[in-house]
């Protein structure tokens, strides 16, 4: 009786295809971790910017004083926009003698996708 050692073709092959889909699992895993983990970061940077704006609002001496100043061209001074294609739009509405209801919008791209962060508050002078 002639006995053969190794493995057959057949069975090389099942450990070959079930170390690919295994490794292949593990990529996906790690580019998906990555891609959550760099939307995680924008969001949380985002959410800074606006919530900064919210701060210098509530530094006014007035409601027209927060009325009245260019939001836009201040987070540029600040160097607010670091997000790629970052924006920061700020809505009022309501206004009264000493409350406001303000609305700050933090709008990015990135990887061809568009991102929106808003934060709403009332300011009371």
């Amino acid at each position: 009786m002639k006995r053969n050692k190794g493995f057959t073709l057949v069975e090389l092959l099942i450990a070959v295809l079930i170390l690919a889909v295994t490794i292949g699992g593990v990529l996906l895993l790690y580019v998906t971790s990555m891609i959550s983990s760099q939307l995680a970061w924008d969001t949380t940077v985002a959410m800074s910017h606006a919530e900064y704006v919210l701060e210098e609002a509530q530094r006014a001496e007035s409601i027209g004083g927060i009325l009245v100043m260019n939001w836009e061209g201040w987070a540029d001074a600040q160097g607010l926009n670091t997000l790629p294609g970052e924006s920061i739009d700020v809505i009022f509405s309501e206004s009264s003698s000493n409350l406001l209801d303000m609305e700050v919008t933090v709008n990015w791209s990135r990887k061809m996708r568009d991102h929106v962060i808003t934060l709403v508050t009332k300011v009371a002078k």
